[in-house]
């Protein structure tokens, strides 16, 4: 089947007819002095991404090959929108052959979504003209030179699209190829055309220029739309950006000399893929309509929208039939006419869920500032890694200065962000932000990072230190691991990364997993755990409480050491210790040692691994 009718377009029936009178160009064109970064250059080319790191070489290759910009000043920011992959490595590898006359920047975007790191590319850019490329675009090679002249030659223009070519994988099947805008697929003719509203059409984020000052001006810093992927249910938020600055009096064009390839894997073709996109973006219509209508009309809008929506979902079920009967375009049309009509009820739920999380941020304290200040140590390597040792007592210590120290002490990493007035804040002023704002992933991927660089350093200085480790199959280094990044699928390949890089023994390195993380997620932590020690490294249980569920979990989970707080060892249990480390070949370390007293405790209890500021302050990692 063809689908003719408006939803056939990328947003069509998505946008609501607005009156034919064109709008005054605002006056406010090249205006340089909004938004947070100095705007003097020509065009910056932002590249959102998430996991892009065996996308964007080819993009990357491809911009540092532009021709005819020897007349523009210009530069490329790629926008790490919270990746769990090598795309800072990937990134740091072209900056350092990069052409000093086109900058390469690294900015990293704290908070998950397309639409946050498009904002926090446009905030950070120095052009007046941003042009967006995906990671998986790949721009003809006088695109950034068209992209300028283009702006040059209209003025009035406050967005304009590439021509989008797919670059298919394999073969695009021809019943696809009347739905492949929504691939982001644009081919509209060799000659430029000003997208009309009333034809409820504009082109996608990816291939697309936008004057900076145009969308400081207009775009909402939060898009309702933002989502974090398809599981969000959402899309269409490059719509919205694009609706608020043609609603604001500027033109939108299709610039057909600015030619872009989008590489679509076959994955995206699938049945599954498609019919998932489309439930997206008929979920999402409902706001794009009432976005377009003007106040006075949204009551009747509302009512005439949702009306015409059920009457087109059932005459296509009447002309159709069931839905096990429909191919793949029949399906994709039925999933969104069913979510337009879900539409209204979906985005109003959506709504009151934002407006409670910003009542909690709210309570949580300022969101704005605590992002800005992670964000800026995660791009300005304001982190720092501080060590505190795990050692051994010998069996017949009776005193502190009895500590042995035959073998090398496991050190333990603690975190700390260093200030604008140089200071050291501690994780309690931080790491609870990081979890609540969703970046304590990134931060323990910039630890990982680091302690490797820093482990393959102390291999080159000190080798005698490794020797020994390698002898005892003692641990030297001991990262802790938050909840969220024990649940994330690709941590262990990012660890097999670092090591096979550095050529590191998989043993020098302990990860120290929280125990509710174990309690709470029993499955996944458990396969998390069997996958480092396959590897070769150490797993620590950390905050352990000597309890009954405890006690039965080393029956379940393999690890190498119990670490528990000196402070919370109730007589009772903690006598049945010493037996279930052996029975269990697990090493309990004792932490949280503040005081002799507490260390002759913990020693009568048989542990023989102990930290604390007691035996060691934190001092910074070298």
């Amino acid at each position: 089947m063809s689908i003719s009718d408006p939803l056939s377009t990328r947003a069509a029936t998505l946008i609501a007819p607005i009156p034919k009178q064109r709008m005054a160009i605002p006056s406010a064109i090249g205006n340089q002095s909004t938004g947070n970064a100095l705007v003097s250059l020509d065009v910056t080319v932002a590249i959102p991404t998430y996991n892009g790191a065996q996308r964007l070489p080819a993009l990357l290759d491809q911009l540092r090959s532009q021709q005819q910009v020897d007349h523009l000043k210009w530069e490329v920011i790629v926008c790490d929108n919270n990746s769990t992959d090598d795309t800072l490595e990937v990134v740091k590898s072209y900056q350092a052959d990069w052409p000093s006359q086109s900058p390469l920047r690294y900015h990293f975007g704290a908070r998950q979504g397309a639409a946050f790191a498009r904002q926090h590319a446009v905030e950070c850019a120095k052009g007046e003209l941003i042009a967006f490329l995906d990671d998986d675009n790949i721009p003809a090679d006088n695109w950034v030179a068209e992209a300028y002249k283009f702006a040059q030659q209209h003025p009035e223009a406050g967005g304009f699209g590439s021509q989008i070519h797919g670059q298919f994988e394999s073969e695009l099947p021809d019943e696809l190829k009347n739905i492949k805008t929504f691939l982001a697929i644009i081919e509209r003719g060799d000659k430029p055309e000003r997208y009309e509203p009333a034809k409820k059409m504009l082109p996608p984020a990816a291939g697309l220029v936008v004057r900076r000052s145009a969308w400081l001006a207009h775009v909402p810093p939060k898009l309702f739309l933002n989502n974090t992927s398809k599981s969000a249910g959402l899309a269409s938020e490059d719509l919205e950006a694009l609706l608020h600055i043609q609603k604001a009096g500027w033109d939108v064009w299709y610039n057909p000399n600015m030619v872009v390839h989008h590489d679509i894997p076959d994955g995206r073709l699938t049945k599954e893929y498609l019919v998932s996109l489309f439930r997206c973006v008929g979920l999402s219509c409902f706001h794009i309509r009432m976005l377009r209508s003007k106040k006075w009309d949204k009551p009747f809008a509302v009512p005439a929208h949702i009306a015409n929506d059920i009457r087109k979902l059932a005459l296509h079920r009447i002309r159709y039939g069931a839905r096990q009967q429909l191919n793949t375009v029949d399906s994709c049309h039925r999933e969104l006419l069913l979510n337009a009509v879900k539409s209204p009820l979906f985005l109003l739920n959506k709504a009151r869920k934002d407006n409670s999380q910003a009542r909690e941020d709210e309570r949580y304290g300022d969101r704005d500032a605590y992002i800005k200040q992670l964000t800026a140590a995660l791009e300005g390597d304001r982190f720092v890694l501080y060590q505190q040792s795990v050692v051994q007592l010998s069996k017949q210590a009776e005193a502190i200065d009895s500590i042995a120290d035959s073998l090398p002490s496991q050190k333990e990493l603690l975190l700390r962000l260093r200030t604008d007035e140089n200071q050291a804040l501690l994780p309690a002023n931080f790491l609870s932000n990081a979890q609540h704002y969703g970046m304590i992933r990134a931060i323990d991927r910039w630890v990982i990072r680091r302690l490797f660089v820093l482990a393959k350093a102390d291999a080159t200085k000190s080798p005698s230190a490794q020797q020994l480790a390698q002898l005892s199959g003692e641990p030297l280094y001991s990262i802790n691991l938050s909840h969220q990044s024990v649940q994330s699928p690709d941590l262990v390949q990012f660890i097999a990364r670092r090591l096979a890089h550095t050529q590191l023994a998989p043993h020098l390195f302990c990860f120290e997993v929280p125990t509710s993380s174990v309690l709470d997620q029993q499955g996944n932590t458990q396969d998390f755990i069997a996958a480092l020690r396959q590897l070769g490294c150490r797993v620590t249980l950390d905050n352990a409480t000597i309890d009954r569920t405890v006690m039965n979990l080393l029956s379940k989970v393999p690890i190498d050491y119990l670490k528990i707080n000196a402070t919370a060892m109730p007589e009772g249990l903690s006598s049945q210790l010493p037996a279930l480390m052996q029975q269990y070949s697990v090493q309990a370390i004792a932490k949280g040692i503040d005081s002799l007293a507490i260390l002759e405790t913990v020693k009568k209890k048989g542990i023989r691994h102990v930290q604390g500021y007691q035996i060691e302050r934190p001092r910074p990692m070298s």
